[in-house]
């Protein structure tokens, strides 16, 4: 009989400990499903203070739509849309929509003609006459007929070449602007030898759109996508009509917030898939039209210098010649701002170099910035917004959004 009791007692003591414990696992449990509640209220209170932040910044420049993005060591780690993409129709900005990059779209461009180069198919430093065609496009300016134009010059707007007046302002015919036969005054150009000093010009980077035409036999958004767009993985074209989903375009506002261009009008006018060199040179320099993550992964691939996800589209020492400056080579003695289409910034950050692009169109701010060294990237993408407040010429909705998305994901 004692030893039944004893057995019985173990029995109970057991069963006591069991519930012993169960009790404390369960008390555990219940701790840290209140910790998990309170981490996550926490963070999603956190991450709502940071998202209405970003929401004042776009309020505070008067901000159509728009989205911004932040990248970290290869990966997006932010990603936020705001306002809409077209007003009249009550349509807001989401992931899907396309952007019209403006001159953003050099930078993009600058990537397949480098693609060219690395592959034997383009020199930067050949007479740019002799790869559209000569006689018919031979290039000089006439006030400096011996000196071969090249698309080095071209890349770091030292060819010369004025947009603000005469041959390129008027949409001369490519072979007449260029040719000194033809356009005998030099009508477009500046009063400067090609190489020798530095002004930013649109038609100049539109021409390497025709370089890229001439080489390739094909047309711009076909070229870019067979050099770099597809491997990329990415959905864009310099021509809304070509893009996966064209009806997605945002329609352009003006700086004050009035409508400029409305997607129905952009998807009225003719495309024309005929190779046209005369007239194309206005297509590459600003017409680019791209959703906010590809041209995040743009950026991505330059920051890694030219691989992403384990895809390598341009080669380490491609990359490093985009970014480096072009004085002392090949006839270029000026003091370019810009590398191969590719603005060395160094007005964000105190003592420190970014690279990218800036791209302004009556209200349209699109920008893109990386650094290699800390592996971030910014984009900022708009359809309309107070591009009229600058600070040393960079918008101030740049300049506030950026130093945001630094100060939070650069991590120095």
């Amino acid at each position: 009989m004692d030893g039944v009791l004893d057995s019985m007692e173990k029995r109970m003591l057991i069963m006591h400990t069991h519930q012993g414990f169960a009790r404390v696992l369960k008390r555990l449990l219940a701790a840290l499903c209140v910790f998990m509640l309170l981490f996550v209220s926490a963070a999603s209170g956190e991450s709502d203070a940071f998202d209405e932040k970003v929401r004042s910044i776009f309020k505070k420049y008067k901000t159509s739509g728009g989205m911004v993005l932040a990248a970290k060591d290869g990966q997006i780690v932010y990603q936020r849309c705001y306002g809409w993409a077209n007003k009249q129709a009550k349509e807001q900005v989401t992931p899907e929509t396309y952007f019209k990059l403006a001159s953003v779209s050099k930078l993009v461009t600058a990537v397949s003609v480098m693609k060219l180069v690395e592959t034997g198919r383009l020199d930067l430093d050949e007479d740019i006459g002799h790869i559209l065609g000569s006689p018919e496009f031979n290039a000089a300016s006439a006030k400096y007929p011996k000196q071969p134009i090249t698309a080095r010059m071209l890349m770091t707007h030292t060819a010369a070449i004025n947009d603000g007046k005469g041959a390129f302002e008027k949409m001369t015919p490519l072979s007449e602007a260029l040719n000194p036969k033809k356009n005998r005054t030099g009508s477009g150009f500046l009063d400067k030898k090609p190489g020798t000093h530095y002004k930013y010009s649109n038609f100049g980077a539109g021409i390497l759109g025709c370089i890229l035409e001439a080489v390739t036999e094909e047309r711009l958004t076909d070229a870019a996508r067979e050099l770099v767009f597809d491997d990329l993985g990415i959905d864009a074209a310099y021509d809304p009509h070509l893009l996966q989903d064209p009806d997605k375009i945002v329609s352009t506002y003006r700086a004050n917030g009035s409508l400029h261009i409305t997607r129905s009008y952009r998807l009225k006018q003719p495309y024309s898939d005929k190779i046209n060199l005369d007239k194309d040179y206005d297509e590459s320099y600003g017409g680019l039209w791209i959703r906010g993550e590809d041209l995040c992964k743009i950026g991505i691939m330059l920051c890694n210098m030219g691989e992403i996800n384990g895809t390598r589209i341009l080669e380490e020492d491609t990359v490093r010649e985009m970014l480096s400056s072009q004085q002392g080579k090949e006839g270029i003695t000026a003091d370019s701002p810009y590398a191969l289409n590719v603005e060395r910034v160094t007005n964000l950050l105190p003592g420190k170099t970014l690279y990218g692009h800036q791209g302004m169109n009556v209200g349209v701010l699109c920008n893109l910035y990386f650094d290699p060294e800390s592996q971030f990237v910014f984009a900022l993408l708009t359809n309309g917004c107070n591009v009229n407040s600058k600070d040393d010429h960079i918008c101030k909705l740049a300049r506030d959004m950026f130093k945001l998305m630094w100060n939070t994901y650069a991590g120095e």
